[in-house]
């Protein structure tokens, strides 16, 4: 691989080749550079097509060996953009010339709370009126208590009963429904 096929990569291709290198999934590495899993995959897939590797892993091997020898990776530098580049500067490295959007400042009440939720490890947890016996998206465990626990089992046993007993007189009334169609037939 010519380190002119290295030169194309963006700092976002390095950065994922980098996680495969030191063994992370596509999930991992999305949690790591908050990014989707898809996007981390199909800027590995393109890392991969530029430097002509076989998989991704031989992309990241090569990546850290190019590293090596040639030192810090200057891509990896925030480039300067020029007032009026010509395409073929877009083209090749366009990911390159966009800047990271800077972090929203998150207005904290003297509660702790904010517009959508409590602020816990940095993240906006919102709080939900009623509070599920499932771990939703965005959540990193289930905090309901023991007790708000215990309410949801005869909670649920009794959805279950219901729901059964829909089903036994559904079923019974198609039984009904079809020997009156068939003693009508016969």
């Amino acid at each position: 691989m010519t380190p002119e096929r290295f030169a194309l990569l963006t700092r976002r291709h390095r950065e994922c080749l980098r996680g495969v290198k030191a063994l992370k999934g596509s999930k991992e590495i999305a949690i790591e550079l908050g990014l989707g899993k898809s996007t981390v995959d199909s800027y590995l897939a393109e890392a991969v097509r530029l430097l002509g590797a076989r998989n991704r892993r031989d992309a990241a091997l090569a990546l850290a060996e190019h590293e090596a020898v040639e030192g810090a990776p200057a891509s990896d530098q925030v480039p300067e953009i020029e007032e009026n580049p010509t395409p073929d500067k877009i083209i090749p490295n366009s990911a390159g010339l966009v800047f990271e959007p800077a972090a929203m400042p998150v207005t904290i009440s003297p509660d702790g709370s904010t517009v959508g939720g409590a602020v816990k490890d940095g993240h906006v947890q919102t709080s939900s009126r009623l509070l599920l016996p499932i771990r939703r998206r965005g959540q990193t465990r289930n905090e309901m208590t023991v007790a708000e626990r215990l309410l949801w089992v005869p909670t649920i046993a009794i959805a279950l009963a219901i729901g059964f007993g829909m089903l036994a007189t559904g079923l019974d009334v198609m039984t009904r429904v079809i020997g009156r169609v068939s003693h009508l037939a016969g």
